[in-house]
């Protein structure tokens, strides 16, 4: 649990988000796939770059996050710590799910314009580099001071 409250106040500067969609557009450029999305376990989109316009990429986050999680859950029936990344294939569109750390993921469509080779590849390189800047933001919240708030403190603010 204290991961995940971690991730829901993840802080992320405008300058980290550059960073992050540098190397998501470095990963397209090298990897040839359509789009790549950088998100939490929940879903949540913290970056994308891609030129796959006629895809719902809220929606796909948050299926593919709730795929990723059940398949965790496959891993450990199996006596696995982990599946660290998942495949999908279909006729046209391809779906590449890498675990990145914790709680974030890099999910990569791409079709056969590219190879799940070359996906691979990159896709590691990438979630390498999108670790450490992952780290880096949470060391950087880690200096900013701690505020609580209650449900009587957000029920207050909306009574006035």
């Amino acid at each position: 649990m204290e991961e995940r409250e971690q991730l829901l106040s993840l802080i992320i500067s405008l300058e980290d988000q550059e960073e992050i969609e540098k190397y998501l557009s470095q990963f397209l450029s090298e990897s040839k796939a359509k789009a790549a999305l950088l998100v939490d376990k929940s879903g949540t989109v913290i970056g994308g770059k891609g030129t796959a316009s006629q895809f719902d990429f809220v929606t796909i986050s948050a299926l593919a996050a709730g795929a990723f999680s059940a398949t965790q859950e496959l891993a450990k029936l199996l006596g696995e710590e982990e599946f660290s990344l998942i495949f999908h294939q279909g006729r046209r569109n391809h779906l590449h799910i890498s675990h990145i750390e914790k709680q974030v993921l890099l999910l990569v469509i791409f079709d056969d314009s590219t190879t799940l080779g070359m996906v691979r590849l990159f896709a590691q390189k990438a979630c390498q580099n999108l670790a450490q800047i992952i780290k880096k933001i949470r060391e950087k919240q880690k200096e900013l001071p701690q505020v609580e708030i209650s449900f009587g403190d957000v029920e207050d603010f909306f009574k006035k």
